[in-house]
């Protein structure tokens, strides 16, 4: 039964939703992992809920469906596959099936092929949703045609047996369109015997059109057919006993058969019909039947009893052949529409998804670029965190532009590359401060005497380690500092920190042999403390010299108005304090805020401290 795997494939299409849907969500939307994951397993169990769903119905449809497809495979096995489709296939459901089903001996049949459709039995009425899904994946995804309401009244002890027997075709009929998704087009066939006369060659009346059949007037071209006949017979009595029976039944069909089927006081659906169809054939009738009461209650006349016509009865092939064919779309076609919609609905909701990625990345960036220009320069450590989300944010579009936009920022949305200019411009802008200065504090009692300027003997060791500190930083100008505490006078200890500055520059300058250009000296007496002058501890660490090495970085020349004071000034030597070679005395304040601007001071400026 390879048949039943054809049709519309209702699984794949809802794994490929599935995919979509989880493609979009994780890749491209702005949301959350977590709430994306809780989407995800609400989408799966929605996808997995729809398959088992899909696949338990159609394999019990198919189950419950199993011995009339079998009969209808072999019963059509001589069709050509394209005709299973395209040839009108109806289901007969109602009374005397057997009498119409079963030719060529007394075998049961559950299908039969003629020339001009394929009609497949359903006994139970129950079944008919099952057998039509099944039917359906059979076709290749094309519902049945049609069902044929069969209806012998002379079967049904009244008419209370038959309403009952007809709303529970009509429930069946409404389960059924509601299953195959399509409102099945229903004909009915009503056989009775009209005549007490045998009839050779039995003739249906009845009317047939894509608009529902429920209005009398539309009865009548049924009724003057079989008056037409009457003078065309001469002297039987046959054609006019027929007429007369027919407008009788036709009236009774109204009352009782449609308006069961197609009424309002039920709660099924009502079922579209399309088709009437009335023959001089079917089994025995006497005066119990539910008609022949009818007659007698409108006429007082009770028709005789009528013997049953020999089976196979006629199946309705006239009622088929006069209904218009139904649009059908092949369930391939109707999958690729199905598709071809997921995928713009899955565009469509990438395409927005890309927008607004874009715009949060336009936005992180912008409010990146926005505070790196707000930070002031002197707030050097807060400018770099910045400088390097700009580099990181640089890097990151440099990166799409080499191996390509990710697709979350994809779909003809992405920005980004605008933004590269202004990156690298803001990145440009940064300028490192200079590296603060390097400064070696010397104990001044190991190198000098108490109040004198000369050098110690044996005090060279100490220097010797700040020259190989100055020898490491060949591109630094060397300032020495002088330092005393406060026993004496004020005077007398600025005099004395200058000399000892002086003593120790002429030594670094005859041990190195740096130019003494690159020196500079100052000395500052008891005005700088570092310690409490009050203990011997205190004052001892008053009395030093502090080697300064500050970076040499050019600066453009400072704008001095005229007749204003230089922001350097040279300091006298004391007489006697004459080393006998060039000094420059100076403020190293100000050489410092030459370089680093307004406010340094060379004791801010402290990155290594050597004691002795």
């Amino acid at each position: 039964m390879s048949e039943l795997r054809l049709g519309y494939p209702f699984r794949a299409m809802v794994v490929l939703a599935t995919v979509l849907a989880l493609a979009v969500l994780f890749i491209i939307l702005p949301v959350s992992r977590g709430l994306a994951w809780i989407a995800a397993v609400g989408v799966m169990l929605m996808a997995l809920v729809a398959v088992v769903v899909c696949t338990l119905h159609l394999n019990r449809a198919s189950e419950q469906s199993l011995h009339a497809l079998a009969a209808l495979g072999t019963t059509s096995a001589e069709l050509p596959m394209g005709l299973h489709a395209r040839m009108p296939l109806v289901l007969v459901m109602g009374d005397s099936l057997p009498e119409l089903f079963n030719r060529g001996g007394h075998e049961e049949q559950l299908a039969h092929v003629s020339d001009g459709a394929i009609w497949l039995r359903v006994d139970k009425p129950r079944d008919l949703a099952l057998v039509g899904v099944a039917v359906k994946r059979w076709r290749d995804g094309r519902a049945p045609d049609g069902v044929v309401l069969s209806i012998t009244p002379a079967l049904h002890a009244g008419e209370d047996a038959l309403t009952q027997a007809l709303r529970s075709a009509r429930q069946s009929i409404s389960d059924a369109s509601r299953m195959l998704g399509t409102a099945l087009p229903v004909n009915i066939a009503i056989y009775q015997r009209l005549t007490a006369l045998p009839a050779t060659a039995p003739q249906w009346y009845g009317v047939s059109a894509a608009n529902r059949q429920t209005d009398i007037q539309r009865f009548e071209s049924a009724m003057r057919a079989a008056e037409a006949q009457v003078p065309q017979t001469g002297n039987d009595p046959a054609p006019a006993h027929r007429a007369a029976a027919l407008a009788s039944i036709i009236g009774w069909t109204r009352q009782v058969v449609i308006g069961s089927l197609t009424g309002h006081l039920q709660s099924s659906v009502p079922c579209a019909l399309v088709g009437i169809g009335w023959i001089d054939c079917g089994p025995a009738s006497g005066p119990g039947s539910p008609w022949a009461r009818h007659v007698r209650a409108q006429t007082r006349v009770m028709p005789p009893p009528m013997a049953a016509s020999p089976a196979p009865w006629p199946l309705p092939q006239p009622l088929i052949d006069a209904t218009p064919r139904r649009r059908w779309v092949s369930p391939r076609l109707a999958a690729l529409a199905h598709a071809i919609a997921l995928l713009t609905c899955a565009g469509a909701l990438a395409t927005w998804g890309s927008a607004e990625n874009n715009h949060a990345l336009l936005a992180h960036i912008g409010a990146h670029l926005g505070r790196f220009s707000m930070i002031p320069p002197g707030h050097d450590t807060a400018r770099r965190d910045a400088l390097q989300a700009l580099v990181a944010d640089r890097d990151q579009l440099d990166r799409y532009a080499r191996l390509g936009v990710p697709l979350r920022l994809s779909f003809g949305m992405y920005r980004g590359t605008a933004l590269v200019p202004l990156l690298n411009t803001a990145i440009a802008s940064y300028k490192a401060p200079p590296s603060p200065p390097v400064l070696i504090a010397l104990d001044s009692m190991s190198l000098f005497d108490s109040g004198k300027a000369q050098l110690k003997p044996g005090s060279t060791r100490a220097l010797v380690r700040a020259l190989e500190l100055i020898g490491a930083h060949p591109d630094k100008r060397i300032l020495v500092a002088g330092y005393t505490d406060n026993v004496g006078d004020a005077g007398s200890n600025l005099k004395l920190s200058i000399a000892r500055a002086g003593a120790v520059r002429d030594w670094l300058v005859d041990a190195s042999g740096i130019a003494v250009t690159r020196f500079a000296i100052q000395g500052y007496g008891d005005t700088r403390p570092i310690a409490g002058n009050d203990t011997d501890a205190g004052r001892a660490r008053n009395r030093r010299v502090e080697i300064i090495l500050v970076p040499d970085t050019p600066q453009p020349p400072l704008r001095v108005a005229p007749k204003e004071t230089p922001s350097w000034r040279p300091i006298r030597l004391a007489p006697g304090q004459n080393t006998g070679r060039r000094s420059t005395q100076f403020e190293p304040g100000a050489w410092l805020r030459e370089i680093r601007g307004p406010g340094s001071t060379p004791d801010a400026c402290c990155s290594q401290n050597q004691g002795e």
